[in-house]
């Protein structure tokens, strides 16, 4: 099932490495849909909101970090640099 046939033509689906992944479950006649958002700026979600489907229809809105190293690889160079600084 597409966006279109669910009549959510509308949605802007942003690609590329952003850094952030919000997903929105919304409900429709043949059940809840999942549709992901990749967002460079977290303050896009509202615009991404505002302008999906019937916002009354949301069910739950998840933002997670979108990295695949669920943020080790950040925090090591982190811990690394505070102890290069002590």
């Amino acid at each position: 099932m597409t966006q279109e046939t669910l009549g959510m033509s509308n949605v802007v689906t942003l690609h590329g490495d952003k850094r952030w992944k919000a997903v929105l479950v919304y409900a429709h006649q043949n059940g809840p849909i999942a549709i992901e958002h990749f967002l460079e700026e977290i303050s896009e979600l509202h615009n991404v909101i505002e302008h999906g489907p019937d916002w009354n229809s949301l069910i739950t809105c998840t933002v997670t970090i979108n990295r695949t190293d669920g943020g080790e690889e950040q925090n090591s160079q982190e811990k690394e640099a505070r102890h290069e600084h002590r």
